[in-house]
């Protein structure tokens, strides 16, 4: 009977694991709600709707992905956890698409809808169409030692920066050698993954101006011109289909060789 017990554990095991394979990364519908599920499964993973976007534990049970938001209240004195499943039913599953309906009362609500939802993996994302004209990408200061930095992309892959860093976490001494003004040209490598990484955040289809810009965190602003269109994103907390996008923008001054010059810049904010 044991031997039974660990083979069926076995078996369990061997299919959970491949659909956490196949589930890894991003999947985003055409309304750009999305479902992001980390390598790490206890990790937290990201439900987004088109008016929430909010981390969950998950946990793949049979043919479902339940997302768990798990708290403790005073009202017994936090000794009992409980557990809200926003559960969605996997209807379709391949490489490239997953189709998913919400089957709880909670995933219902955070979709505002009963009806299956039809997401494709991100890494399939294409656009032949997008034509790149121009981008100008901003970072703010904030309470500690984010740089602020500044530049404008042209449609031949010449870069403008001007940029802010500090020496320590303290926000106090000023690096000297990386903040100034700077040209340089990008690479076609560094090009190709940035009008790629443009597409597949879908950013022809988004347009933000944060009303929470306050506190004390780092804004994030970015105008990208293409195909004879402006599209403008201004945020504190950016949705996750924006995550990987402005994590390479942030770094891209750190890849490409730069000279220093003693013109002075003015971009588009």
């Amino acid at each position: 009977m044991r031997k039974f017990l660990l083979l069926i554990l076995f078996l369990v095991s061997n299919l959970s694991f491949g659909q956490i394979e196949r589930l890894k990364g991003n999947w985003i519908s055409e309304d750009n709600e999305m479902i992001s599920i980390v390598e790490n499964l206890t990790k937290k993973s990201t439900l987004t709707s088109k008016t929430r976007n909010d981390d969950f534990y998950l946990e793949i049970i049979s043919d479902t992905l339940s997302f768990q938001s798990r708290y403790f209240t005073s009202s017994d004195d936090f000794k009992k956890m409980i557990t809200d499943k926003y559960d969605l039913k996997i209807i379709k599953l391949n490489d490239s698409q997953l189709i998913v309906k919400p089957a709880s009362k909670f995933s219902k609500n955070f979709f505002d809808s009963e009806n299956a939802i039809t997401l494709k993996n991100q890494e399939y994302i294409t656009d032949k169409s997008f034509i790149f004209e121009k981008l100008v990408f901003h970072t703010s200061a904030c309470f500690g030692s984010c740089p602020e930095i500044n530049f404008m992309i042209d449609s031949v892959r010449n870069i403008k920066i001007n940029a802010n860093y500090f020496k320590d976490s303290s926000g106090i001494i000023i690096d000297k050698e990386k903040s100034g003004n700077f040209i340089g040209k990008l690479d076609n490598q560094l090009f190709n993954e940035l009008t790629d990484l443009l597409i597949k955040a879908k950013i022809s289809t988004i347009n933000i101006t944060d009303d929470s810009l306050c506190c004390d965190g780092m804004i994030k602003t970015i105008i990208v011109y293409h195909n004879g269109k402006r599209n403008y994103i201004e945020t504190m907390f950016e949705p996750r289909i924006l995550g990987e996008l402005i994590s390479y923008l942030y770094d891209l001054p750190n890849k490409i060789k730069l000279t220093r010059v003693y013109d002075k810049f003015e971009f588009e904010k």
